[in-house]
């Protein structure tokens, strides 16, 4: 294969291969909170029969759920979580935790309640040798056994969903976030600022992406606060993009994605990146805890609430620092830790 169809080994990349779109995101999410059936996708995320039938066929074939069989070896409608599909659900904690902190939506808000210690909690992404939180200056990156080269992949959608007319999504456990991040390339181009990669040339050879959709997701990052350009040469201009405090809170979501891509999407070789975590010098070995008990979290011991404000609690809330101070709740819609079977 010629070279210029060739891009380094990546495990993000190889990720978002496999969940890299708003609509697989969204399905993902309302799986984690038992949703099972056909029907249920449908109504719950306002997709098209036909789009979803599509994207269940890919997370099939993909390996993150499977399809259930009734007595008798009939299939029904129904689809559930694989270990692999099961094993990114630290992601979704993390795209959660990444909509509660930066979320326009006053309209409601969302909470997370760990039921091993019965505490309301967000999300936080660790290093398992030292306990400490992970950020995004403290990690140190180099070649794995299996860096290399690797084909391209081919584009597995012909554009980039629109949020506004595609329904969905501000009520599930991702929330408004998606519209941000369920988009392949949008996410590889962050990838790329975390591993020290800002300027658009290097992008472009990095991803062998069209300068036109890279161009398109520049411009949606700046829009949305994640990044702001930097002049790095004058005569002629020309600027890198650096990540904001809105661009840094997004590591998380990032290194848990590549976590989960190394440990189902690495060839034989092994990684293609080995991360080293400044603080301890460990390699790093990540997990996503509760914050109030440092305890692991999956999808059975969290409770996930959508909190419905009142015009009043929304100006309240609108003018409140942080979205945790706002508690009354005149009405709540709650999923439940979905049940083991």
């Amino acid at each position: 294969m010629p070279t210029s169809q060739m891009v380094r080994a990546n495990s993000v990349a190889r990720a978002l291969n496999v969940v890299g779109d708003r609509w697989s995101l969204l399905i993902l999410s309302e799986a984690f909170m038992g949703t099972r059936r056909f029907t249920d996708w449908r109504d719950r995320i306002g997709i098209a029969s036909n789009v979803l039938t599509d994207r269940l066929k890919r997370l099939v074939a993909a390996g993150c759920l499977t399809p259930v069989t009734r007595d008798g070896g009939a299939r029904s409608s129904e689809y559930r979580l694989t270990q692999m599909g099961r094993d990114l659900y630290p992601t979704a904690l993390m795209v959660w935790r990444f909509a509660r902190n930066w979320s326009a939506n006053r309209a409601h808000t969302s909470t997370l309640t760990h039921l091993d210690c019965g505490q309301e909690m967000v999300p936080q992404l660790i290093c398992r040798a030292c306990g400490k939180e992970v950020r995004a200056h403290e990690v140190r990156y180099e070649d794995g056994p299996g860096a290399g080269l690797t084909s391209k992949a081919p584009p597995r959608h012909s554009r980039r969903a629109s949020a506004p007319t595609e329904g969905g999504g501000s009520q599930t456990l991702f929330g408004e976030a998606v519209d941000l991040i369920g988009d392949r390339w949008t996410q590889l181009v962050l990838a790329s600022f975390f591993m020290g990669i800002r300027r658009h040339d290097d992008i472009v050879r990095e991803w062998k992406i069209a300068t036109n959709i890279l161009a398109d997701r520049l411009k949606r990052l700046l829009e949305s606060g994640v990044v702001q350009r930097r002049l790095y040469q004058q005569g002629p201009d020309r600027f890198e993009y650096v990540l904001t405090p809105k661009g840094l809170d997004l590591y998380p979501l990032v290194a848990s994605l590549l976590a989960w891509g190394d440990r189902w999407l690495a060839e034989k070789a092994g990684p293609p990146m080995l991360l080293y975590h400044k603080p301890c010098g460990h390699r790093l070995e990540m997990a996503v805890v509760c914050d109030r008990c440092g305890g692991d979290l999956d999808p059975h011991n969290v409770k996930y609430e959508v909190r419905l404000l009142g015009e009043g609690r929304r100006r309240a809330a609108a003018k409140a620092e942080s979205p945790a101070v706002v508690t009354a709740r005149p009405a709540a819609r709650t999923r439940a830790a979905p049940d083991r079977t």
